[in-house]
């Protein structure tokens, strides 16, 4: 692999990336391949992304706390839903959902459960492994749970 800034040949490494690529500040990857040039350049490579964006969906979908502006979006953006889109399905405004994502407002118990749902649904993931634990959801958003993950847990999926 060749660097895409100097064209020199790239030297591969394991290591940890701080994936704020899924829009989330709170998301660590470890144990992935990392490519380094002699001039500073990086480029991490993210095998099965689509698996990887599932598992930390899971993850998401599994927390004790509300759902935070940055989670309810990588959920949006993970169905494919435009914040309309997902409005609509919600039953509520497009407004209200900007101001989920920019966490201007928190989203309210019962719709962020309905959110969870919609996307298991969605995604072929069996609502009663999330109805188990809707009882022990807390009414306010938490600060974002860091969310570690190994290559190997998403890489062969």
């Amino acid at each position: 692999m060749r660097c895409p800034s100097c064209n020199a040949e790239l030297t591969p490494k394991l290591g940890d990336h701080h994936y704020t690529e899924s829009g989330m500040d709170n998301v660590y990857l470890h144990q992935v391949e990392i490519f380094e040039c002699t001039c500073g350049e990086l480029v991490v490579s993210i095998p099965n992304l689509p698996a990887l964006h599932d598992l930390i969906a899971r993850n998401l979908l599994s927390k004790k706390s509300l759902l935070s502006g940055q989670e309810i979006r990588f959920l949006r953006k993970n169905l494919g839903l435009t914040a309309l889109a997902l409005a609509k399905v919600l039953g509520v405004n497009n407004a209200t959902i900007s101001r989920w994502e920019h966490d201007e407002h928190p989203i309210q118990e019962p719709t962020d459960r309905l959110l969870r749902l919609v996307y298991a649904l969605h995604k072929g993931i069996p609502a009663q492994d999330l109805l188990r634990d809707f009882s022990e959801i807390q009414g306010q958003p938490s600060a974002p749970v860091k969310i570690d993950l190994c290559a190997k847990e998403w890489h062969a999926a």
